[in-house]
């Protein structure tokens, strides 16, 4: 069997300056919910602790970051998400790849997202272990995300979904949360084989596989 590569997938940001000509993307410490192996300090992107506890020395690691067309997500792959990776791979020591990039329209037009689910499997190879990031891009881009982790684990040859999270700011409270929704994704597959097994009291079922308590 080839040795496994951690590839892990984001999108970048749109935040972009404030009236005072300051940059609105600013660290943040996310408190982790649902996984407290995603400890981390302040980032200002939720991929990053993954990154951090889930890949180590003996690791080859990948990053695919999806860049929309505009200044500002540019702006924030360069001078902050490429600085802050580049940074965590020589403190951890793992093999790096480095950062493949997917550009796509500033568009939620169905043509457009067809061919950035297109160019996100493209970038999945067998014997890959997934992670993926939902906090940024435009409105369907979880979707499609979602959707080539669900091709990539079915279709592809051990290849796996690790983790998926989801990072929340809230501007009332100056705080973060950061999610882990692997869970939801492996619902979506669990309630799509209990649909074609016809299974009687599927909400029971679920909860059982998925260690949910009531």
């Amino acid at each position: 069997m080839d040795e496994r590569t951690k590839t892990f997938f984001v999108s970048m940001p749109f935040q972009g300056k404030d009236k005072d000509g300051n940059d609105m993307l600013k660290p943040v410490l996310y408190a982790p919910v649902g996984s407290d192996r995603l400890e981390y300090g302040e980032t200002r992107f939720p991929i990053i602790p993954v990154i951090a506890n889930y890949a180590t020395a003996n690791d080859i690691v990948r990053v695919v970051a999806i860049i929309t067309e505009g200044d500002n997500f540019q702006h924030n792959f360069d001078a902050y998400f490429v600085p802050e990776v580049t940074t965590l791979s020589g403190k951890i020591g793992f093999q790096f790849e480095g950062i493949d990039v997917i550009r796509t329209p500033d568009s939620e037009d169905i043509s457009v997202q067809l061919a950035l689910f297109g160019d996100i499997i493209d970038k999945v190879r067998d014997n890959d272990e997934l992670y993926a990031c939902i906090t940024y891009g435009t409105k369907p881009t979880p979707i499609i995300l979602s959707m080539a982790m669900n091709y990539a684990y079915r279709l592809k040859e051990n290849t796996t979904v690790e983790c998926i999270v989801y990072g929340r700011y809230d501007h009332v409270a100056k705080s973060g949360r950061i999610f882990d929704t692997t869970a939801l994704f492996y619902m979506d597959s669990i309630v799509n084989r209990l649909a074609e097994l016809n299974i009687k009291n599927p909400t029971d079922t679920i909860k059982v596989l998925l260690n949910i308590e009531d």
